[in-house]
């Protein structure tokens, strides 16, 4: 007999069946490559929640448009030359079944950039966020403090959105909603939580406005009103579209318990797929009796319930459930729908196995000692402390590789009888290197399919010369692709789907009818591999 029959229940988000009431809530870990791809990184990270046997898996903070940026980790999900990486993760999320859900966001006056955009011009010295950086950074060495503390202090004031501005950003989230369901995803998720930038319109706090988005909080709520509207008209009604939701910002004067109710009433008439309860923005978190109660068990609960009470729209409930009890007694009450969890899921992604299996005591619970955010506040990966050495110095070296994209190379390889000058050139520049790895990549053109044999042997001289060289064999890879959207466009997807820091391409060497083709490609690259260094060879 189950021992947690109602944790362990199917429930049913229209068209997405869930195996089971336990959902993966967005936890930023800082997994992705400096240019917003998906790295190897991200995709064994959510390969191993799935496993676990969670039902539903939240990809947290996916940026909308690049003045929304919050890290330079931060994945993105604003141009389509993301959607290669995208649908590698949305697939591996799915293939453990797992619903994929691919949270969207814009940081609003907490992003990163030389401009930012807010509901208001509020300096961000008038929001007291002086004891959060405290706290939260309180395990750092005091230089790490000190550059962290300045970089604050340093932000611009941020620019009051213009109706066109609006109009602008609400644009970009549909778009990257489309782009998440092109992605093969099976929901998006709207992050209106933490005091980003749907929050910075709907707090008193934040908007000072005196136009149609300020004032009343009918004016307040009409910016997340609008995104969510955008959204669902871009996706389509049979495409779920979820909400991170902020139920109190748990200041005197900040959005309230009572106006959250209201709010989630209008959204609930919109057929919002979900209602994922949450509470504190970076300030609130900064009070100390505040601070206190994030730390208690099940110190969301409460919320969730009263919400739940005033719609008719699934709600997931968060903050510290840190045992299957717990959980199944949120749900025999009937105070949730789903049970959301991050941190315990961080710390041990079999969580739900165990439960499930009556191994419940086996467990290795979160300390809630807070290492993972003080890492993220640093705009570094997340670790964890409880887990087993073995996982943690992998992490530790799949971190080093994400971060040093230079050493992922990229050789385009055209099928001609030249093309392993590519090969041949970085083997001379890289000789004896063991700290790279390198990807042969083909893409085909109909000369080449009719020739496969040949391909495959030029592609192996090429792995010989670089092997000759002293590169590890085990460090290069050979990939051939069928043509998509053109031999240049195919080469850019892949770049950013794998994290490549450097590409090699070549000019000369290939047939005469393909020669000025080939031509504009490399050009191409040149033009639009953005932070990528570009060698041209020939």
């Amino acid at each position: 007999m189950q021992k947690f029959p109602h944790l362990f229940e199917p429930f049913v988000i229209p068209p997405v069946q869930l195996k089971n009431r336990i959902t993966m809530a967005p936890l930023f870990t800082a997994y992705g490559h400096l240019d917003g791809t998906v790295s190897k990184l991200t995709l064994e990270h959510y390969n191993e929640v799935a496993t676990g046997g969670v039902a539903m898996i939240v990809v947290a903070n996916a940026v909308v448009d690049p003045s929304g940026t919050l890290s330079k980790h931060s994945l993105r999900a604003d141009d389509d030359r993301f959607l290669p990486g995208l649908s590698r993760l949305a697939k591996t999320i799915k293939e453990q079944g797992s619903a994929a859900v691919l949270q969207i966001n814009h940081g609003g006056r907490l992003a990163k950039g030389k401009t930012l955009y807010a509901a208001s011009s509020v300096p961000i010295g008038d929001i007291d966020i002086s004891g959060f950086y405290k706290s939260a950074l309180k395990s750092l060495d005091i230089q790490e403090q000190w550059a962290i503390l300045s970089e604050a202090i340093k932000r611009p004031r941020p620019k009051e959105m213009s109706v066109a501005d609006i109009e602008r950003i609400v644009t970009a989230y549909a778009r990257a909603a489309t782009r998440a369901r092109k992605a093969g995803f099976d929901m998006v998720e709207i992050h209106g939580g933490t005091g980003y930038l749907p929050v910075q319109f709907l707090s008193r706090r934040t908007n000072k406005r005196k136009d149609r988005y300020g004032g009343e909080l009918e004016n307040r709520m009409r910016f997340p009103i609008e995104l969510t509207k955008a959204i669902k008209d871009a996706v389509g009604s049979d495409f779920p579209v979820g909400y991170r939701f902020l139920a109190d910002e748990w200041l005197p004067d900040g959005f309230s318990l009572d106006e959250a109710k209201v709010f989630a009433q209008r959204l609930s008439a919109l057929q919002i797929a979900y209602l994922s309860v949450t509470a504190g923005t970076y300030e609130s978190f900064a009070i100390p009796e505040v601070a206190r109660k994030s730390h208690e068990l099940g110190y969301m609960v409460y919320l969730a319930r009263q919400i739940k009470e005033v719609v008719g729209t699934p709600v997931i409930t968060t903050g510290r459930i840190a045992t299957p009890e717990l959980a199944e007694e949120i749900l025999r009450e009937k105070k949730a729908d789903l049970i959301g969890l991050a941190r315990p899921l961080f710390a041990d992604p079999q969580w739900p196995q165990k439960a499930r299996t009556g191994q419940e005591d086996a467990i290795v619970h979160c300390e809630d000692c807070v290492t993972c955010f003080q890492l993220i506040v640093a705009d570094r990966p997340a670790l964890c402390p409880q887990w087993e050495k073995a996982k943690l110095v992998k992490r530790k070296a799949m971190i080093k590789e994400t971060q040093n994209p230079h050493k992922k190379i990229l050789v385009a390889m055209d099928g001609s009888e030249n093309a392993t000058m590519g090969a041949a050139y970085v083997g001379d520049v890289l000789a004896n290197r063991k700290d790279i790895t390198i990807t042969l990549l083909h893409i085909q053109t109909e000369e080449s399919t009719k020739n496969e044999a040949g391909l495959r042997e030029m592609m192996n001289i090429a792995r010989s010369l670089l092997v000759e060289a002293g590169i590890p064999e085990g460090a290069i890879l050979i990939e051939i692709r069928k043509r998509k959207a053109g031999i240049a466009r195919d080469i850019l997807d892949e770049m950013a789907a794998g994290g490549y820091g450097t590409i090699v391409v070549g000019r000369r060497g290939i047939s005469k009818a393909e020669q000025f083709l080939f031509g504009s490609v490399s050009n191409k690259i040149v033009q639009n591999a953005k932070d990528s260094t570009v060698w041209v060879v020939g």
